[in-house]
């Protein structure tokens, strides 16, 4: 699975009615995140996109994929990806891979 696979899937989970099955997909989908696919994606954008959604507010709206509030985001399944995703857009950056910009909005 590719990033933009997980992407096009998390919305896809995100459409459903509320549910105890939505919320036991979102915690699957969050576990099958494609960590290896991270050292390979070049597309920028998509990067920040998946970051955003799974910071949440004011990085993006409120999804079930968004992180919890402070103090409880040590142990949570966003934190390893979310910085894994951000490492990987500052070094395509410093690399001039996806521009030499801030982050997009």
């Amino acid at each position: 699975m590719t990033i933009k696979d997980w992407l096009v899937k998390a919305w896809a989970i995100e459409r459903r009615r509320l549910s105890a099955a939505k919320y036991e997909a979102r915690g699957q989908h969050l576990r099958d995140f494609p960590y290896d696919e991270i050292d390979v994606e070049l597309n920028v954008p998509l990067l920040e996109k998946v970051c955003a959604i799974l910071k949440g507010p004011p990085h993006h709206f409120q999804t079930g994929f968004a992180r919890p509030h402070r103090g409880a985001r040590g142990d949570a399944p966003q934190t390893p990806i979310i910085v894994a995703l951000s490492n990987r857009v500052m070094r395509l950056r410093a690399a001039g891979v996806g521009g030499n910009m801030p982050p997009s909005g």
